[in-house]
This record gives structure tokens, C-alpha cells and sequence, in this order.
């Protein structure tokens, strides 16, 4: 099911329905023409609405973007909160993190966003800006309280939980988000990403599990 379908359907209340087909039209332009040659009135056309319609539910270009951003986290699974996985055992909890990461950052429309981001960085940085707070900036706040979470109830030992965040999404990622994006290898497989997650949770267990240790007492 395309985005576009999955926006069809019945049941939806009237301005919703209309906020979420312009939203699945822009995201479609976007990754088609990049954001600059994506005008309002193209998204207008696409979604079957009026301009006006558009501003009465976006201020600006700028604000369908963040919108665009909040509509893809909450559809592949990348909630405002982790902390309902507190009481999950961390591997079982990163685990399901570093999959569903992985899975949305190596779609194919996910890989097309990138590259799209990087090329317009420098002529429109407030779309960096609008990225990085709705997608990646978002899921690593979440994830830094569940790490906040698992410290307290002794399952994890994370002095600074904002570092081991970054830590644990750059293990994720690592070179082969790069080398995919520069088109030197394709997007890995399920199996492959299955085995990257498990790595990586792996290598950042390793460095944070509680060090149990037992000292012995003179008197």
C-alpha cells in the first residue's frame, strides 16, 4: 500500500482527511523534486485541494516539511516516547530500537530524503533544522530517557545517557549509511540488517551493562 493509499481511507473526519492527503501529496513531490522545486501550488494540484486549503492547515512550506517528518516517524513505528519499554530487559528493548531504526533509515524513500537534505543543505538549512527536531532529534530525546529509565532500575549503568545515545546510532549506522547513500553499495537486506542491529546492541551492552562486582570487608 503507497502512502498516498494508505491516506484514502473512509472514517477520517473532513479537514483530517484533507491534512493528511496534502501531506502524502508533498511528501511525494518532495521526493520527486527536491524542496525547493516543490511549489505549494504543485502540492495543490497533487492533493486535489486548493492553496488556500493548504494554508489553512500549514503556514508555510517550511511547516508542511515538519509535518512531513512527524507523518513518517509515526508510521514506521518511532514513537515521542521509548519509556513503556522500561520494563522490557535492554537487549530486548534495543533491539526492537536498532531494528525499526534501521529498517526506516535504509528504505528506499528514506535514502532519497537523505540525499535530497544533503544537496539543498546549504541553500535552506532551516529544513536541516526541521529534520534533525522532528526525526533523529525526537527519537534520540526518547531514547535517552528509556537509557535514564533502565539506569535508575539498575538494569544499565549510563553516567551520560545523551552520549551513549549518539554511540548507539552511530554503531547502528556506522560506514554503510554513507557508502549507501553515495551509491557504493545498495541497502542491505533484512537479514543484514537483522545481523547489524544485533551488533550493534551487542557492542553497546558490552560497554554499559552494571558492573557487578563484590568487595570483601576487614574488619
Amino acid at each position: 500500500m503507497t502512502e498516498q493509499e494508505s491516506c484514502s481511507r473512509p472514517g477520517r473526519p473532513k479537514d483530517a482527511a484533507k491534512r493528511e492527503d496534502i501531506v502524502a501529496a508533498a511528501t511525494a513531490l518532495f521526493l520527486e523534486k527536491g524542496f525547493a522545486l516543490t511549489s505549494m501550488e504543485a502540492v495543490a494540484r497533487r492533493a486535489g485541494v486548493s492553496k488556500l486549503t493548504i494554508y489553512s492547515h500549514f503556514t508555510d512550506k517550511n511547516e508542511l516539511f515538519r509535518a512531513i517528518m512527524q507523518d513518517r516517524c509515526e508510521r514506521h513505528a518511532m514513537p515521542d516516547s521509548f519509556v513503556a519499554m522500561a520494563d522490557q530487559q535492554p537487549e530486548e528493548a534495543l533491539l526492537t530500537i536498532a531494528h525499526r531504526a534501521l529498517s526506516i533509515v535504509f528504505r528506499e524513500d528514506s535514502l532519497r530524503m537523505q540525499r535530497i537534505l544533503y544537496a539543498e543543505a546549504a541553500r535552506h538549512p532551516k529544513i536541516i533544522e526541521i529534520f534533525y527536531q522532528s526525526g533523529p532529534g525526537r527519537i534520540k530525546i526518547a531514547f535517552a530517557d528509556l537509557l535514564r529509565a533502565f539506569d535508575r532500575q539498575g538494569k544499565l549503568s549510563v553516567a551520560d545517557p545523551e552520549q551513549a545515545t549518539e554511540q548507539f546510532f552511530s554503531l547502528l549506522k556506522g560506514e554503510r549509511l554513507l557508502r549507501t547513500l553515495m551509491f557504493v553499495l545498495p541497502p542491505p537486506d533484512e537479514k543484514e540488517i537483522d545481523a547489524r542491529a544485533s551488533a550493534g546492541v551487542d557492542v553497546f551492552l558490552s560497554a554499559y551493562r552494571p558492573q557487578h562486582t563484590t568487595t570483601s570487608k576487614t574488619k
